[in-house]
């Protein structure tokens, strides 16, 4: 039953958003409103690379994994074959 609720709540907050966006009094405010919220997105994930980066600068280069001393493709020596 909630699951029924839940989706009947969000049609109707898209309706309304929706309704909100085409509606003559609204529209320039809900543009500049936008324009904000893609402004603020914008600082944010500029600055969320920003210090993704940094962090990728500062910290050490890990070591790459060392190669196996031998060649053989089998099992270890003693070891036994599972089938």
């Amino acid at each position: 039953m909630g699951k029924v609720v839940s989706i009947l709540i969000g049609l109707i907050l898209i309706a309304l958003g929706v309704w909100g966006c085409i509606a003559e009094s609204w529209q320039g405010a809900v543009v500049t409103f936008i324009k904000g919220g893609l402004v603020i997105m914008a600082l944010v994930v500029g600055l969320g690379i920003l210090v993704f980066g940094l962090s990728e600068l500062r910290a050490a280069p890990e070591p790459t994994p060392a190669e196996p001393s031998s060649s053989s493709s089998g099992p270890p020596e003693g070891g036994s074959e599972q089938k």
